[in-house]
Parts: C-alpha cells; sequence; structure tokens
C-alpha cells in the first residue's frame, strides 16, 4: 500500500525512470542524441591551447570528493573530462598536472591519465609525477594546489568535479597566480565562486552534460536527454501551477498532494 501523499510522487519517479531508460534504449539502437555546445568545453581547448604556447603546465582537479561516496557520479563525470584533457596534452606536448586527494580517486585518475596518453601513442611522454597525491583534508589538499600553482607556474587550472569550501581558497590562488581557470560543479553553493573567479564555468548539470557531450556514448547521451523531458515537465507543471494558484483553483496543488 502506499503511503499517502506519495502517490504522486512514487508515480513520477517510474514515468522519469521509464523515459530515462527509454532513451538509453532508443541510443542503444543508433538514435543518435544531440547536445548542444557547452562554452566551457570551448574554454577547454582555449585553456590547453594557452598552456601549450606558454609552455607552461595544465593543473587539473576533481575536488576532495571520493568514489564511494554520494557524490561519486561527479567524480566520474570529471574523469570524462580528465580524459579529454590528458589526450590533448599528450598530442599537444603539454604538460598535465591531476591533483587528487582520496586513494581511490588516485587510482581511477592515473588509470585514466594513462589511458588517454595510450591511445596517442605517446605513453613514454607521460612523466611520473603527472598524478599527485596531495592529502584527504580538504584545506590540506587545497594548501597543497595554491603550492602548485606558484611553485609550477601553471597557466590554466581547471577545477571540475566535486568542490566545497574550498572552491574560493583554490580559485583565488588560481587568479593571483594568473591562471586561465575553468570550473565546473554540481554543488549549488560553491558555483557562485567559481561565477566570479573563472573564466568559464559549468553551471549545475552542465557538469554531467559536457562529460556526455565529451564522450559521445550513446548511452550516457541518452540518459541526459531523459532527464531533460524530466526537467522539462516541471518546468511546464510550475508555470501551470502557478497559473492555477493565482486563479484559486486547486487541482494541481491537490494531485501533487495525492
Amino acid at each position: 500500500m502506499l503511503i499517502p501523499g506519495r502517490v504522486f510522487s512514487f508515480l513520477s519517479l517510474l514515468v522519469l525512470a521509464g523515459v530515462i531508460f527509454g532513451e538509453m534504449w532508443r541510443a542503444k539502437r543508433g538514435f543518435r542524441h544531440e547536445i548542444r555546445k557547452i562554452p566551457a568545453l570551448e574554454g577547454l581547448e582555449e585553456g590547453i591551447g594557452r598552456a601549450t604556447e606558454m609552455g607552461r603546465p595544465i593543473h587539473f582537479s576533481a575536488g576532495v570528493t571520493a568514489l564511494t561516496t554520494a557524490r561519486a557520479p561527479d567524480i566520474l563525470a570529471s574523469l570524462e573530462y580528465l580524459s579529454y584533457v590528458a589526450s590533448r596534452c599528450a598530442s599537444m606536448g603539454t604538460k598535465l598536472i591531476a591533483t587528487v586527494a582520496q586513494g581511490d580517486t588516485y587510482a581511477a585518475t592515473e588509470e585514466v591519465v594513462r589511458s588517454a596518453y595510450l591511445r596517442q601513442g605517446a605513453a613514454d611522454k607521460l612523466p611520473a609525477d603527472a598524478v599527485r597525491f596531495l592529502g584527504s583534508e580538504q584545506y590540506v589538499y587545497a594548501s597543497g594546489i595554491t603550492g602548485i600553482l606558484t611553485k609550477e607556474k601553471v597557466a590554466t587550472n581547471i577545477m571540475i568535479g566535486r568542490w566545497a569550501d574550498e572552491t574560493l581558497f583554490v580559485s583565488e590562488a588560481g587568479h593571483m597566480a594568473g591562471c586561465f581557470q575553468i570550473g565546473g560543479t554540481n554543488n549549488p553553493y560553491q558555483i557562485p565562486f567559481f561565477v566570479v573567479i573563472c573564466n568559464y564555468v559549468l553551471l549545475g548539470d552542465e557538469l554531467f552534460a559536457g562529460s556526455a557531450y565529451l564522450s559521445q556514448d550513446p548511452m550516457e547521451l541518452g540518459a541526459v536527454a531523459g532527464q531533460d523531458f524530466g526537467k522539462a515537465v516541471a518546468a511546464v507543471l510550475i508555470v501551470i501551477g502557478s497559473v492555477l494558484a493565482a486563479l484559486n483553483i486547486p487541482f494541481l496543488a491537490n494531485l501533487l498532494k495525492g
């Protein structure tokens, strides 16, 4: 028996899940979903090109979250960006420094970077210290990044993943070091800090959409398309609900409570 007041939520969950799996099935069958080009993705090319021209390193960080937490999807999405950046660095001969704060994230990051260099036939050009573990405590990790940005004369600082209170600390250090900066997080509390300081920003769910765009994986693109359908329906319900509430018609409000 369903709990009163949660029937609509349960049915909505079923419908949304059905749409997402349906879009993933269509993608698997060959249907190609298109995602608009996100400005921050163009910023990646600009940042990589800038570092290459200056002959200085690129720093990449996904934040302090581990893969064993509820925020693991943010880290998994960020690794797709790292794969792209590492591939471009390998092909252009640009030095890459990827820093991590957790043991499991270190293993995944090292494998992503190594695979990217192998795909470009540049495994012999991969520096031994390309992936660096700095510490699992967030401000210890953030302090380590600020030291790297200054000492290594980093040209481009990329912070895409799960970021928390250390956001402003690191991004301000990057600004002081003269870095071209790209930020992205699904944490709404930290997005404003990225917007203020970074040259390009991935806003909220753009983190996942951009990851799917870079990977061009049909299943990921299908999942993004299904989620966009759910957002569109929610937006329509908000508009309709606002109009009905203004007219003092409680139909939709009562439906949502069902």
